[in-house]
């Protein structure tokens, strides 16, 4: 069930074309500028006019998908974020879903969201951490990243030499040394390598 919205106020602009419509979404009133074609779309609302969906959506997707890019480059500004995590936490905001995606498709289109570089980051962490892919996998899964993006990182990891599997378990290997067979199928358990 969707939020019930209002229009408070309308108010003409002195700028060609464009409207300043008070809307009220619950105990939250916002302020849109919209132009005269918008408003015409969303059937001319009054003050006092309960809108539908369709009407809403023609009065605030342009303004709420400005807003949405907007808090995308702060959410970025605190660190790297997948596609997917940062949609994720665009919609926990109280984006909605067109909202959400205009902005990530925005930020990705201006470079702010490189999910490759990003992984090769994370494959020299993991190559650091001796980490083997039953560990890293279910993490990398769980930030956004598909399998399929995560296994052209590897290739690509294990290309440029940034992580390279055999080398990490010879590596955590010799840095343990493993008594017998068992404390060495532990070991590599523990550290996401299957023997």
């Amino acid at each position: 069930m969707s939020e019930k919205a209002t229009v408070e106020r309308v108010i003409e602009s002195h700028a060609d074309g464009i409207l300043i419509i008070h809307i009220k979404r619950g105990e939250k009133t916002q302020v849109y500028r919209v132009r005269e074609e918008e408003y015409i779309e969303a059937g001319e609302p009054r003050e006092g006019d309960e809108l539908d969906a369709e009407a809403l959506s023609a009065l605030t997707l342009r303004e709420d998908s400005k807003r949405a890019y907007e808090r995308a480059l702060k959410i970025l500004a605190s660190g790297d974020n997948t596609r997917a995590a940062l949609k994720r936490k665009l919609r926990e905001r109280g984006f909605g879903e067109a909202e959400s995606e205009y902005a990530v498709e925005r930020v990705c289109a201006d470079g702010y969201i490189k999910e490759e570089e990003m992984l090769l980051r994370q494959f020299a962490v993991f190559a650091k951490r001796m980490w083997g892919p039953a560990k890293f996998i279910p993490s990398l899964l769980s930030k956004g990243f598909s399998r399929e993006m995560i296994e052209q990182a590897a290739k690509r990891a294990a290309k440029e030499e940034i992580y390279r599997a055999e080398a990490v378990k010879e590596a955590l290997l010799e840095k343990f040394e493993p008594r017998d067979d068992a404390e060495r199928r532990a070991l590599l358990y523990k550290y996401g390598f299957r023997p």
